[in-house]
């Protein structure tokens, strides 16, 4: 009698109403726990940061207790304080933490990447034989690199990756660069090596550019220089006069030079150098030098370890 009662028209629709409010109150249990939200604003799938370095980002959405998962706890931790995530960068590399709060879960990708690579100075100014001058570079990784690039060997440098600090010791005139490279190679950093001893060159003449200020390196007394024909460098005003009868001081004669170009290099003929000394420091013969200025009459010339003023023809 009960069962025929139950499913009479009446009780088929008392189990609907029941059916219905049950439906509608699991409905209104799910949607009063609002999404979860990593940041403020509009909040974010994404998290970049440095190794050994920590993020904090605030939490909002689910019912306001958090737990986190780290996919990868070599690349990175993450943990929760009250309200907020914090995500601490291990080892290069991307990972994923999840966010949970009661039924509702939220995913943020993680990316490790080497810190920023960077240097205490772009442009380094020395003489030679001064004290050298270190350089910090930092960033980049622990296995940041240094290219070379000193094609007049005009310097030494000293590298210490454990502490980033680099060394450079002048050694005479000329420029050079070291470009730090990151670990990834994604980044570069180029510092520029001046070296200049002090002084200006006005008188023609043979000098040393490996101190602190120029100085001759033969006498340059008398300087010759026949229209369309040789120059000569001679230590004596006097070579011949008086009763010398010969002369056995420095002398030098170079081929003529016929319009220089700055920035380019040339070939420099000595062709004849006479010295007393027993190891002559230039010979005789082509020399390539680099045309560092070109003047009204005299032309610059550097070496390594030496540079010439001469004059020159249009």
């Amino acid at each position: 009698m009960m069962i025929r009662n139950f499913f009479s028209p009446l009780g088929l629709g008392i189990c609907m109403v029941c059916l219905f409010i049950c439906f509608f109150a699991c409905e209104e249990h799910t949607e009063e726990y609002p999404e979860i939200r990593i940041g403020k604003g509009n909040g974010v799938d994404e998290l970049t940061l440095n190794k050994l370095t920590e993020k904090c980002l605030l939490l909002s959405g689910g019912n306001g207790k958090f737990l986190v998962n780290i996919e990868n706890s070599q690349i990175a931790t993450a943990h929760i304080s009250l309200d907020t995530l914090k995500v601490r960068g291990l080892l290069e590399g991307e990972t994923f933490a999840t966010v949970i709060s009661h039924d509702r879960r939220v995913r943020l990708r993680i990316h490790v990447t080497f810190p920023e690579l960077g240097v205490s100075h772009t442009t380094v100014q020395l003489r030679p034989k001064l004290i050298s001058r270190f350089v910090s570079i930092s960033g980049g990784g622990e296995r940041t690199t240094l290219e070379e690039n000193d094609p007049a060997d005009v310097m030494d440098i000293k590298w210490d990756g454990s502490t980033g600090m680099l060394e450079i010791v002048p050694k005479y005139e000329g420029e050079a660069e070291v470009t730090a490279v990151s670990e990834d190679g994604k980044e570069s950093k180029t510092i520029r090596i001046c070296i200049k001893p002090d002084g200006e060159l006005t008188i023609p003449g043979w000098y040393t550019t490996c101190e602190t200020r120029y100085y001759v390196k033969m006498n340059n007394k008398m300087i010759v220089k026949r229209k369309g024909g040789a120059t000569w460098i001679i230590d004596s005003a006097r070579p011949y006069g008086g009763k010398i009868t010969t002369y056995d001081g420095s002398h030098m004669k170079i081929a003529p030079i016929i319009n220089p170009v700055q920035g380019d290099s040339i070939d420099l003929n000595i062709l004849r150098y006479s010295t007393p000394k027993s190891n002559p420091e230039i010979k005789a013969g082509i020399h390539r030098l680099y045309v560092e200025e070109v003047r009204e009459s005299e032309v610059m010339l550097r070496g390594r370890g030496f540079k010439f003023l001469l004059p020159y023809q249009k």
